[in-house]
């Protein structure tokens, strides 16, 4: 559902930790909505936002847009809202610095790919409170952010870091919001509220772990696939060559969700044609792979395949694609040393 503004509330106080292509992207969109954003940020970026604002290519044209930024989140303060838009690998390293924007009552939402560390806990059933070890191995982010802080987020943003405060989004926004036990609550109602009132489609969604699913599986069928092949959403999603074996990822995935009781409420041919709708759009991984960055593939790829191990559920083609994504890492990072 969509959120209505309250008048009578202040408005929140949102902090913005990771300067890349989300981080930036939502921090100009929220800057520009007249909310009240600090973006922590650090070297060439935040050099390059001190002397021009973040650079904002979008639906809405290109604009140069102020955005208060700092590398000291002390200086930036607590704040009511901290979305955390980092890698999901860069969280646990990030979340100590975050600690002076971070008071008892702030609200931590991360926008990460693939399954959250949060996964298990709120969920009733045998697995509650399960470590999901392929991106919480020491159990470090369990340990480091109180549950009753976080709030579930499904990130639907296609953007590009073109350069240090530079970014290119040129589809619809949306995020997707909800508590880790599945109900509603009035802090995810504001903060949906004022992502709307930015311009930024938000929803509240009483099950996150259903709109997560249909994330994981975006993530899963399109990125591995195009560190493998090099193509873009449009080709994965309708290159003859590609798409078959998406479709096959795909089918592994839903059976896989199914098994944890999550409500799909796509079917697949309208996946693949969303997808394909996207245009020439290079994933985020095949951005990290082409500039030498570590990739998602724990979060996006090893998660998915622990999940599928604790039902019983083969995944035959996902791990063979997870498997030369990951070869393709390690010649890449071979070439450079």
């Amino acid at each position: 559902m969509s959120a209505a503004t309250s008048h009578a509330e202040a408005p929140l106080r949102i902090g913005v930790a990771g300067a890349g292509a989300i981080g930036c992207t939502l921090a100009a969109v929220l800057a520009r909505g007249g909310q009240q954003v600090s973006l922590l940020a650090r070297g060439a970026t935040l050099r390059a936002i001190a002397a021009g604002g973040v650079r904002l290519t979008d639906a809405a044209g290109t604009a140069e847009v102020p955005v208060r930024a700092s590398d000291s989140a002390a200086a930036l303060g607590v704040q009511d809202v901290v979305f955390v838009c980092t890698k999901a690998q860069d969280v646990a390293g990030i979340l100590p610095a975050l600690a002076p924007m971070i008071g008892p009552d702030t609200t931590i939402v991360p926008l990460i790919n693939g399954v959250p560390w949060w996964y298990f806990q709120g969920l009733p059933g045998r697995l509650e409170g399960r470590a999901v070890a392929a991106v919480d191995p020491q159990g470090v982010l369990a340990g480091s952010v109180r549950r009753e802080q976080l709030v579930g987020a499904v990130v639907f943003i296609t953007a590009e870091r073109v350069q240090p405060a530079e970014v290119v989004s040129p589809n619809p926004m949306l995020i997707i919001l909800g508590e880790l036990a599945h109900m509603e609550t009035p802090r995810v109602r504001r903060i949906a509220a004022a992502l709307d009132a930015a311009g930024i489609e938000a929803r509240v969604s009483p099950a996150i772990r259903d709109a997560l699913w249909t994330k994981v599986l975006a993530n899963l069928t399109s990125n591995p696939l195009s560190v493998v092949s090099g193509g873009t959403l449009q080709q994965i999603y309708s290159d003859p060559r590609l798409l078959p074996i998406a479709r096959k990822m795909l089918d592994e995935g839903l059976a896989l969700a199914a098994a944890y009781g999550a409500r799909i409420v796509f079917d697949p041919p309208t996946f693949i044609a969303q997808g394909a709708a996207m245009g020439p759009i290079r994933t985020s991984m095949l951005q990290d792979a082409l500039h030498g960055r570590p990739l998602e593939l724990a979060a996006i790829g090893d998660a998915v395949l622990e999940l599928a191990e604790l039902q019983g559920i083969p995944m035959p083609v996902t791990r063979d694609v997870i498997g030369l994504a990951r070869f393709r890492e390690d010649a890449m990072r071979a070439s450079r040393s």
